[in-house]
C-alpha cells in the first residue's frame, strides 16, 4: 500500500497531526500505525487540558466534537509548593475559561474516532521491523499480527512517545536532561464522601520530590510521586508500605486519600526532560513527546501535542510540495518552545527552597535542571 504520510503511534500526538494534515489537505492519504491491539485500555498519564486547548480543538476542526463528550470542568490546581500555605491557580481568571479533567481511555479513542471519520486510515498491532528510503519513497518493512506487510509513503511522521522509535533507526540524538519518574497509584471515588474529596488537581512538595493527585471522570483518583529514578530506587517507592510511609510525611496529600481504598499498587513511569538533537529529516519528523518531553509540572503534554501537531501539519505539506524550508521552520519551532519552556520551568523549582539541601531539589537548583 501506498501513503502520502504514514504516522507511526496512535497517541494524541500521532491524531492530532493527521486530522491537522486533513484540515491542510483533505485528499491527503494518511495512515496510523500502532503497536498495540486498540486504544483501549492503555494506560497514559495526562488527566487534564488547559483552557487555551479549546483554540487548538477548533483550529483541528473537532471543538463541537469535543463538547459533546461531555468532560468535566477542571477550575485550576492547588499547590503546596514553595511555603507551607495553599496557593490555587484558579482558571476563572483565564480568556478561555475553564479546563478539563480528562478520562484518559476515552480521549484517546475520541482522537482515533476523529481521525478515522476524516479518512485516515488505522493499523493496529503494527510495528515498523526495518525502513528504507529510495527515490523520494520510505518503505517500511512492517509485522502485523505476525505477518509481514509492505507499506510505501513519501512521508514519516514519529508520534511514538518518548522512546522516539523511528528517531532513533535515523541515528538522531536523544538528549536527557534529568532521571525523573513518576511513581504512581490509582484509588477508587466511588464509595468515598464526595464532600470530603474536593475534586481538581492537588500538587504538594516534600524533601525528596512532589506529589501530584487529581481526581478524574471516571470516579478514581489518580495519586503520583514525581523524583528521580535513583531516588524513587533508594525510597523503594514500588514497596506499597514504602509508598504510604512516604504518603504520611505531606501536609494535604495524605489527607486527601486517607478513606479512599487503592485499586493499584505503585507503578513506575517514565517523567523525564527531554529533546531530539534533531526532530526533523529526509521525509521525516517527530511529534509530540518523540521530539520533546516536558515535566509534568508544566501540564502541557497534550496541550503540546495538539500544538506542535498542527507545525508539523505545515512543515509535512512543504515537504511534499518539493519545499524543504517548512521543515526548517518546524525544528526551530521546536527548539525555540523548549527553550521557552526550559526558562520557565527553572523558575518555577526555584520557587521551593525549603529543602535546598536534599539531592532532588539540589539537582533542580545547582544544576538549573
Amino acid at each position: 500500500m501506498k501513503y502520502d504520510v504514514i504516522i507511526i503511534g496512535a497517541g494524541v500526538a500521532g491524531c492530532a497531526t493527521a486530522l491537522a494534515l486533513k484540515k491542510v489537505n483533505k485528499d491527503l492519504h494518511i495512515a496510523i500505525m500502532e503497536r498495540s491491539a486498540s486504544a483501549e485500555n492503555t494506560f497514559k498519564i495526562g488527566e487534564t487540558l488547559p483552557p487555551q486547548a479549546s483554540k487548538q480543538f477548533q483550529n483541528l476542526g473537532i471543538w463541537e466534537a469535543f463538547l459533546a463528550c461531555n468532560f468535566s470542568s477542571s477550575y485550576g490546581t492547588s499547590s503546596v509548593w514553595g511555603s507551607h500555605t495553599v496557593y490555587t491557580n484558579e482558571y476563572i481568571f483565564s480568556p478561555y475559561g475553564y479546563g478539563w479533567n480528562l478520562d484518559r481511555n476515552a480521549f484517546d479513542q475520541f482522537m482515533i474516532k476523529q481521525a478515522k471519520e476524516k479518512g485516515v486510515e488505522v493499523y493496529w498491532n503494527t510495528s515498523c521491523i526495518h525502513s528504507h528510503r529510495e527515490n523520494e519513497q520510505w518503505i517500511l518493512a512492517c509485522e502485523n499480527n505476525h505477518d509481514k506487510l509492505l507499506l510505501n509513503t513519501s512521508f514519516v511522521v514519529d508520534a511514538t512517545g518518548k522512546k522516539a522509535a523511528f528517531s532513533a533507526l535515523q541515528g538522531t540524538e536523544k538528549i536527557k536532561k534529568d532521571k525523573q519518574v513518576g511513581v504512581y497509584r490509582f484509588y477508587d471515588l466511588k464509595q468515598a464522601n464526595t464532600t470530603d474529596i474536593k475534586e481538581g488537581i492537588v500538587v504538594e512538595t516534600d524533601a525528596n520530590g512532589w506529589w501530584y493527585s487529581a481526581t478524574l471522570p471516571n470516579q478514581k483518583l489518580v495519586l503520583g510521586y514525581l523524583t528521580d529514578s535513583d531516588i524513587a530506587s533508594n525510597l523503594k517507592m514500588k514497596v506499597t508500605s514504602h509508598f504510604e510511609d512516604q504518603l504520611q510525611q505531606t501536609a494535604i496529600t495524605a489527607t486527601r486519600v486517607a478513606t479512599l481504598s487503592d485499586t493499584t499498587t505503585p507503578f513506575l513511569v517514565a517523567a523525564q526532560t527531554q529533546y531530539l538533537k534533531s526532530c526533523v529529516g529526509e521525509g521525516w519528523l517527530a511529534v509530540g513527546d518523540a521530539a520533546s518531553s516536558y515535566d509534568p509540572i508544566s501540564s502541557l503534554g497534550i496541550y503540546k501535542a495538539l500544538v506542535m501537531s498542527q507545525w508539523a501539519s505545515f512543515a509535512i505539506q512543504d515537504f511534499l510540495k518539493k519545499e524543504r524550508i517548512g521543515l526548517r521552520k518546524y525544528q526551530n519551532l521546536v527548539t525555540h518552545d523548549f527553550e521557552v519552556y526550559e526558562k520557565k520551568r527553572k523558575e518555577f523549582y526555584q520557587q521551593e527552597s525549603r529543602f535546598s539541601n536534599t539531592l532532588f531539589w539540589k539537582r533542580r537548583h545547582e544544576n538549573n535542571v
